[in-house]
């Protein structure tokens, strides 16, 4: 499964976007450019560019990262949020 994120910067520099703080933090998902194209437009944030991100990197956030609490997709509309556990689960 892979999502559509959105990065600033290049290479091993690129950051996602992001939701909470650096000890509980959410990156925001879209499903697909569409989404992303609407999302972006929507929380009104500039200077992000879509990146396909598959679903094995988030598993490897899951396990590794105490600090990240999950996937925030397609907060425009949906805003579904999918915690590591059901990353863990379910992917």
């Amino acid at each position: 499964m892979k999502f559509i994120c959105p990065t600033i910067g290049e290479d091993d520099e690129r950051d996602f976007l992001v939701t909470g703080n650096l000890e509980d933090f959410r990156i925001i998902v879209f499903s697909d450019i569409d989404e992303f194209k609407s999302g972006i437009d929507y929380l009104e944030v500039v200077g992000y560019q879509p990146t396909e991100v598959s679903i094995k990197l988030f598993k490897e956030l899951s396990k590794n990262d105490d600090e990240f609490k999950g996937i925030r997709l397609n907060p425009h509309n949906e805003n579904l949020f999918i915690s590591k556990k059901e990353i863990l689960d379910k992917f």
